[in-house]
């Protein structure tokens, strides 16, 4: 209200007194988190610390904290009762895994929105099936290097309902207005207390009248339950501790007196994506010729290609994707994108332009390391709801899926007849699996709510191979790209070790050792390793030892890659051995034939693809073969190349050495793999051709701007807040990618500073409308960076763009007989009328 009353300076006095009220509100002194460098000093904050007169204890650490060395904290004043109410007077007594107890604590501090609470709370065993089945066990139990072997008709025994639970319909559409979402949802992440999963969409009454043929059922704890007293179904995986309970209404009430209320967390969405980008994780492991490979990535070049040449349409296409409509701009906070549908001319704006330009960059940078867009989407995944009613009424479970099938309504709906099935991360080709999506009368009924998630059989090992899934909340891609189906080869899945933690009655000490254990994220690390081994492994003929032993270490990095899993749980694991990707360690066998081999495929040195992930090794290399391609011209009067392409027998004792450490001290792994060749494709295509926009000088910028005026000292006043913002932002996007700073806390970190930045500006002219006529003037006057007038005023330059063009708005629709061609598509220009709140106004 303040703001629309004008630049009076008693406004300006009372707005800055309101941010600072602001400030208090929001600040919450109680609660804090301490990044943690060493061990000692943990040990030494756990005793307490003071900041600003208040002393802080150690709470516990979450999950996701913790590989960032990173623990809750809180104000002594509350510590002692927050530790009772996440405790929810469960049965002390009862002897737990300290690392996973800690997890199951830190489950209270994840973000989520309250619902309200279900009209009857069923918590029930899981469904279990038993199988027979192939598989490649392997085991580090022993000592040396993990065993692997093949293990056929071997019984498998599956919890099929791993993490997930079903709500009514009726619950469903409650939670969902409640949210706000404008669709009934499939299914939601949700909490309460010690309870982590995901409930999805079925009408388990309509299977309790019409299959089961009754309404009472068993819960976890033996007791009968009437069905129809009951909106939502939990499993015992879902409810972590449910034994430290006398029953479910003691669970229950026990949770509602602490403060707990049901919340959720991630949502399904109400449509599926026709078409998503891979990572390399996913590619690595297919054998692709030089035809395959060019067929894979040229939708993807021929999509880049097209949005180069300038067109407006087809820039808006690449911004807001090949499936927007009239609503696709409602609520979105891409503002360039925005502008360019309701007003064309700012195609010649050399900011708009520089912000496509910029983002084809970033996405031909991300095609060089295996984001190659395929008909594919990303789905929630969650077992057979039709098995685990079977289940909960005590029936032979059948399931309506059989092994090797899904069920996906998109799927079901596209004809597709069979797909290929990723999830992140993984190490090898055993961990995709080919999957075929069932569509008759009885599962499209059955599973008619479950729009957007991804339903898998109860009776394959599916859940194995997607390197351990569950179904808490874990994301699968799916897609029927036709290369990546005929090169899928079936292989038995593998299945690792599993070990076991110590339980007890865990201490405090116990709970900050097993966060010291868990300390980091060895994931990452045993990921990069397993992608170097592919690099090297295409080296070598498949036959040879090299290859042979590459294989193995390949398949045994799913292993590695599950004992860093379990090190946050508290089990302690073998690390992946260092002679295989250290050199000083191949150095110390004594064995020369072993220590020739080992030195061989030693997986020291990142793919070249991955000097587009990691800036640092990017400059290394570009350092590298600066310096020799200098030093064999200054030496030898030849390029590198041209000295490689000699044969040896014609080279001189120098220039074979000065090749032989030239190749030695590559800082990469520059082998002919399939992600380096798709690497080198996407430089050869697009290097060099996609350079930074000058100004148009025939932008008029005034169509940006409304008729409010301002005076000199405000326009003063805001340049120097501009001058301030450009120094500050400059120096922290430096620091970000000099030390690879976590994406999510850069976000947060500049979102940080254009808040700060708008408060600058508010205190210094309130009216929003003046101060985007400020901003614009500065930074258009004199082709300055105008970065700072679009974040600050970008949605003030909507409105004014709205109020210009008759409030309408233009999207691309595809049809057949569109005049606009676009990746292998067709489309017209479609206009809409739109009111005027699509834009954000900060000053309502």
């Amino acid at each position: 209200m303040l703001k629309k009353d004008g630049s009076t300076t008693q406004n300006k006095r009372e707005i800055k007194r309101l941010y600072a009220e602001l400030d208090k509100v929001q600040f919450i002194p109680d609660y804090m988190f301490l990044v943690i460098d060493k061990e000692k000093d943990y040990y030494r904050a756990c005793q307490g610390f003071t900041i600003n007169g208040i002393k802080y204890r150690r709470l516990l650490g979450t999950n996701g904290g913790i590989k960032c060395s990173t623990i809750v904290f809180t104000s002594d004043r509350v510590t002692d009762e927050l530790k009772r109410r996440i405790d929810n007077d469960r049965d002390l007594s009862k002897e737990l895994v300290p690392a996973k107890l800690e997890a199951y604590k830190g489950l209270s501090c994840s973000a989520s929105t309250p619902v309200t609470m279900p009209k009857g709370v069923l918590v029930v065993n899981d469904c279990e099936t038993d199988f027979l089945s192939d598989i490649t066990y392997i085991s580090d139990e022993n000592d040396g290097e993990p065993i692997i072997e093949f293990r056929p008709n071997q019984e498998i025994h599956l919890d099929a309902s791993d993490g997930y639970g079903i709500m009514l319909p009726s619950l469903a559409e409650r939670w969902s207005n409640e949210l706000n979402l404008g669709y009934t949802m499939s299914g939601c992440n949700t909490r309460f207390s010690f309870e982590k999963g995901t409930v999805f969409t079925f009408d388990f009454l309509d299977f309790a009248e019409n299959v089961a043929g009754k309404y009472l059922v068993t819960d976890a704890w033996g007791n009968q339950v009437d069905i129809r007293t009951v909106e939502l179904v939990l499993t015992t995986s879902m409810v972590k501790l449910w034994d430290s309970y006398q029953n479910c209404n003691d669970y229950i009430a026990k949770s509602l007196n602490n403060g707990y209320t049901f919340a959720v967390t991630k949502i399904c969405p109400e449509f599926l994506e026709n078409e998503r980008a891979l990572n390399y994780q996913f590619i690595q492991s297919f054998d692709l010729d030089d035809d395959d490979i060019n067929e894979l990535i040229t939708p993807t070049i021929e999509e880049i290609k097209d949005v180069i040449g300038g067109d407006w349409r087809k820039s808006l296409l690449f911004l807001k994707g090949k499936h927007m409509t009239e609503k696709s701009f409602n609520g979105s906070s891409d503002v360039v994108a925005k502008a360019l549908a309701i007003d064309s001319r700012l195609i010649n704006d050399a900011y708009v332009q520089n912000h496509i330009y910029q983002m084809i960059h970033n996405r031909i940078d991300q095609a060089k390391i295996g984001a190659i867009n395929v008909h594919g989407n990303y789905s929630i995944a969650l077992g057979d709801p039709y098995a685990l009613c079977q289940s909960i009424f005590e029936l032979p479970i059948t399931g309506l899926l059989s092994a090797g099938e899904i069920y996906n309504q998109y799927w079901s709906n596209c004809g597709s007849e069979k797909l290929v099935c990723f999830r992140a991360p993984m190490t090898c080709h055993a961990n995709i699996r080919a999957v075929k999506p069932v569509n008759n009368d009885k599962a499209n009924y059955w599973f008619r709510y479950i729009k957007t998630g991804t339903i898998f059989n109860a009776w394959d090992t599916s859940m194995a191979a997607l390197n351990g899934m569950d179904f808490d909340g874990d994301i699968v891609m799916l897609t029927d790209n036709p290369i990546l189906l005929k090169k899928h080869q079936p292989l038995p899945t593998l299945m690792c070790a599993q070990r076991k933690a110590e339980s007890k009655i865990a201490s405090e000490e116990d709970f900050i050792r097993s966060n010291i254990e868990s300390f980091g994220n060895d994931i990452g690390q045993t990921t990069n390793w397993v992608t170097t081994m592919f690099e090297i492994r295409s080296r070598f003929n498949k036959e040879s030892d090299e290859y042979k032993e590459l294989t193995y270490r390949i398949q045994c990095g799913q292993l590695y890659q599950q004992n860093a899993i379990d090190k946050a749980k508290g089990i302690i694991c073998k690390p992946m051995p260092k002679v295989w990707y250290d050199r000083y360690s191949v150095n110390k066998i004594e064995d020369e034939n072993t220590k020739d081999l080992y030195r061989t495929i030693s997986a020291e040195k990142k793919p070249y693809f991955m000097t587009y992930i990691y800036p640092a090794l990017k400059k290394q290399y570009s350092t590298f073969i600066s310096n020799t391609e200098k030093n064999s011209l200054r030496e030898f009067g030849m390029s590198v190349s041209e000295l490689k392409s000699v044969s040896r027998d014609l080279l001189t004792e120098r220039q074979r050495e000065f090749v032989k450490y030239y190749d030695y001290k590559m800082p990469v792994g520059v082998s002919e793999c399939v992600l380096n060749k798709i690497c080198r494709k996407f430089e050869c295509e697009f290097d060099g051709i996609i350079s930074k926009k000058k100004a148009d000088r025939n932008f008029d910028y005034n169509i940006l701007k409304s008729d409010a005026e301002y005076t000199p000292t405000q326009k003063r006043d805001i340049k120097r807040v501009y001058k301030d913002y450009i120094d500050i932002t400059r120096c922290f996007m430096a620091r970000a990618e000099t030390e690879r700073l976590d994406k999510d806390y850069v976000v947060s970190e500049r979102s940080r500073i254009n808040e700060w930045f708008k408060r600058k500006c508010d205190e210094i002219c309130p009216d929003e409308k003046s101060l985007c006529n400020i901003l614009i003037d500065i930074c258009y006057e004199k082709n300055l960076s105008k970065l700072f007038v679009w974040t600050m005023v970008g949605e003030q330059i909507i409105n004014n763009l709205l109020e210009c063009n008759g409030f309408k708005i233009r999207y691309l629709s595809k049809c057949e007989d569109g005049d606009v061609k676009y990746a292998g598509d067709s489309f017209r220009v479609c206009e809409c009328d739109v009111k005027k709140e699509i834009a954000y106004d900060y000053t309502e």
